[in-house]
This record gives structure tokens, sequence and C-alpha cells, in this order.
């Protein structure tokens, strides 16, 4: 008769020999890989380490992701090209781990607002590369970069979000506009030094003495727009949840700093969504306030900001640059390929520009300053030429039917009794939405870094409590402590 204590020894040597057996088939398998390339084994550890962190600590994972977000560009300056992928291959490990996690532990997933309008615009476009005979090598991962923030947006709606989770991200934001304020103290202190350590160019000019400041990123554009989107967040905040002296001056940093990098767009977006979200909420004696400052402000700031806008617009309206010829090529090719546009990768885009596509050579773009293969800086400077040559009208509508449909869900309440943080970071998404909707006409802000989080995660965390609103409405049991798929507590009632 076997007795139980027999029975765990035997057990016990079977789980031993289980791990043993997947250790050595794990290295095994990074020996192969590192013969296929030295990374390769270091890409898999570190894959497998974050699948781990997804597993069991969702939102930290989820945080990790929007870091690497947003530094990918300094990550590809110091590690190469591993570095440049580290954005989309994040994002497909939280799309693959937090939708497989949800389905797993409550057996259905959360629905993104206009997530059917961009599987639209994925289908159309590769339709269009198959009716234009392009190739799929190209297409799949050029439709991924097109749609990676929709899909981190998606990884995010599946996360059972709290109050207390946006205390967390409210704290990480306070951090960051320290770093952000630091950098550009010391890019604004010693510009020649700051740009030859972060690029090895001299600094951008500026306006009279003035550097373009870059912070900690490469190129003042990317400074600015990852600026304002704070801005917005502090002056939210301010006019929602609570006012104070801290957040005035967290304000003024941030919006400061955006416009030391004297990018005209970038300027122009934030003075529109902050002048718009000032109109919403703020009270009669503030519009008084401001309305009596404001002939002060214009007389220090109009000067050069009339400049500024006035140099952009004589180079890209008035004379014949590379953008506008970008943007005029972007109606030709959706011409010539309509309905459905060339196919992903063919126009306008990064992938585009990588591969110099030969569209380039029909619209006669190598003989053009800024479009040229190997110097072409300007081949992925704007967003809606390479949505419209790509994917034609009809892709073109459903995208932008898709960021309408998110937009219209962040101006809806999440629930009845919604809390004032929940209802400022959904308020901030609208900002965010509408400061990147108009940096879009001049730049690829949808698939860019640092910016196209800011846009796009806000919905997915609005559709999480819209989501958990609707379970707690209809009696859904809510999983208990301890059980895989309790992520926090509830969040709470209003607070001040």
């Amino acid at each position: 008769m076997t007795t139980e204590s027999s029975v765990r020894p035997r057990w016990a040597a079977a789980r031993a020999v289980a791990w043993a057996a997947l250790a050595a088939a794990t290295a095994l398998l990074l020996v192969g890989l590192s013969y296929l390339h030295p990374v390769l084994p270091i890409v898999a550890v570190a894959a497998g380490a974050m699948l781990l962190v997804a597993a069991f600590r969702p939102k930290a994972f989820a945080l990790i992701t929007a870091l690497v977000i947003v530094t990918s560009t300094l990550l590809e300056a110091f590690l190469g090209t591993l570095g440049g992928y580290a954005d989309e291959g994040m994002i497909a490990l939280a799309v693959t781990a937090l939708l497989s996690r949800r389905l797993i532990t409550e057996g259905r997933i959360v629905w993104l607002p206009g997530l059917g309008w961009f599987v639209g615009f994925v289908a159309i476009g590769l339709l269009s590369t198959v009716s234009a005979d392009g190739p799929f090598s190209i297409a799949v991962p050029a439709a991924f970069i097109a749609v990676k923030g929709v899909l981190f947006a998606l990884a995010l709606a599946q996360l059972r979000w709290t109050r207390d989770d946006l205390v967390v991200l409210i704290r990480v934001g306070l951090a960051t506009i320290a770093v952000v304020a630091l950098t550009g103290l010391l890019n604004l202190v010693a510009p020649a030094t700051w740009a030859n350590l972060l690029t090895g160019n001299p600094p951008m000019n500026g306006v009279g003495p003035l550097p373009a400041l870059s912070g900690l990123f490469q190129h003042p554009a990317a400074f600015s727009r990852f600026c304002g989107a704070l801005a917005v967040a502090c002056l939210t905040y301010g006019l929602v949840v609570r006012r104070s002296l801290a957040n005035t001056l967290l304000t003024a940093v941030t919006t400061g700093l955006a416009f030391l990098t004297f990018q005209v767009k970038s300027i122009v977006g934030l003075l529109a969504t902050m002048s718009a979200i000032g109109a919403r909420f703020l009270r009669p004696a503030g519009a008084m306030a401001l309305l009596c400052a404001a002939p002060v402000l214009a007389l220090v700031a109009a000067p050069p900001l009339l400049e500024l806008v006035g140099a952009d617009f004589a180079l890209y309206v008035l004379q014949d640059s590379a953008r506008s010829e970008l943007t005029y090529g972007g109606f030709l090719v959706a011409a010539q390929y309509f309905p459905l546009g060339a196919g992903f990768g063919m126009y306008g885009s990064s992938t585009a520009a990588a591969i110099y596509s030969p569209i380039y050579y029909e619209l006669g773009f190598p003989g053009r300053y800024g479009l040229s293969p190997g110097t072409g800086q300007y081949l992925n400077d704007n967003q809606w030429p390479a949505i419209l040559g790509e994917t034609g009208w009809l892709g073109a509508a459903c995208f932008a039917a898709g960021v309408l449909a998110m937009l219209v869900s962040l101006m809806r309440r999440t629930s009845p009794a919604e809390d004032r943080l929940v209802r400022w970071i959904r308020l901030t998404g609208i900002g965010w939405m509408v400061l990147l909707l108009v940096e879009s006409l001049a730049s690829p802000v949808f698939v860019s870094p640092p910016s196209y989080p800011f846009m796009f995660a806000v919905a997915g965390i609005a559709a999480s409590f819209r989501s958990g609103s609707r379970a707690r409405e209809a009696g859904g049991d809510r999983p208990q402590a301890g059980s895989p798929a309790y992520d926090g507590p509830r969040a709470g009632a209003v607070h001040s």
C-alpha cells in the first residue's frame, strides 16, 4: 500500500526533473538563438521577464511599456536598431499578454471605442497591398506601426483601473516634470554641451540668444509635444480637481518649456487647446483676470510668435517646400490608386522612407531637397499623407472615424457618480487628442514617440472604467483579493 509520505518524494522528484528539463530546453534555445544573432538571446530573456511581469503585475508592465515608448528615441541612440524597435516590441507583448490574461481570468475582453473603424482601416490597407501587388513582408509590419497606438490603448483597456492607480500616475507625472524641467534647464544653460551629448550636432537655432530646447529628446519637436501634453494635464488638474500654487507653477513651467522649443505647430496647438479648456472651466473671476492680463502677455509673446508663424507659413504654404510636396503627393497617390490606396509601407510612412518606395521615383522625389534617398529627412514629416496615400480615401475615412469615436467616448462620463480623478484623466485625454490632432497636420504624431501614447492610452483607461461601471450596475461579481483577475480596490467616491 502506497502511503502519502512515499508519494510526496516522488512528486518532488518529478517536479525537479521537469524544472531541469525546462532549464535545459531554455538553455538550448538561447544557444540556438545566439547562432542566428548574438542579440537574440538577450531579447528572448527580456521578453520572458516582461511576460512574467505582465502576468503578475500587469499595471507595472503597462507603466514600463509607456516609459519605453516615451524614451524609445533615446534607446535607439544608445542601443541602435534594438532600441529602435523597443516600443513596437513592448506593444506587441502588451497586446498578447494583457488580452490573453483578460480572456483567461474573465472570459471576455473590453471593447475599445472606435476599434471597428481601425480594423476596417487595417483591412483596407491590406487590400490595397493586394490590389497594388505590394509585398506583404513590408505591408504587415507597416500596418502594425500604423495602429500601434490603438493596440496599446486596447491592451490598457483590459486592466481594471482604479482611482488609486490614477494617484500613482499623478506621482509618476510629477517625477517626469521634474526630470523634464532639469533637462530643459541644462539645455538652456549649456546648449552646445547638451546638444553634443545627445546628438553630437550643434544646437538648433531658436530666437535671439535662446536655443530651441530639446531637453531629454533629440529634437525640439518631440520635447515640445511632450511638454505640451504635461502642460495640458496640469491645467486640467487645476481646473477639475484642485487649484493650488504648486499646480499653477507646474503648468507655467511645462508651458514655458514647450514655448522655448520655438516649434510653431506645437505652440499654436497648445495655445488652442489650453484656450478651449480654460473657456470651458474657468470661473468668471478667473476669466476676467486672464482677460486683464492678456494685453501684457500679448506685448511680450506676440512679436516672436508672429515672426515664427509667419516664417513657417511662408515656408510651407507660399513656398514649394518638402512638406507641401509630400502632402500634394498624398493626394496624387490616392487618386492614382483610387479607392484603396497604394498599400501599407508605400507612401509617407517611416517604412516607405526606409525602403525608399518606388512611388517616390515616379513622383520625382529623388531630386527634391529633403526627399532624396538616404538624406530624405522630410519623407516622414507629416501624418495624413501616409494615411491617405497608403489606404486611400476609404482608409483615411475609417481612421478619422475611429479617432472621432474615441473623442466622443471621452466626452461621456464613465459612470453616473464619476470620481473627480477619473473625470480629470478623461478630460485630459480630450485635451491631448485636440493637441495632437492639430500637430498631425505637420507631424506624424500618431506613430512617432513620445506623443502617440498620450492620444490613445486615455481612451483605453476610460474604456476600462466604463466597463467596470457597467458591470457593477449589472450586478456583476467583483473578483476577490487573491484571485488572478483582481487588480486592486474599487475606485472610491468623489474626493476633493
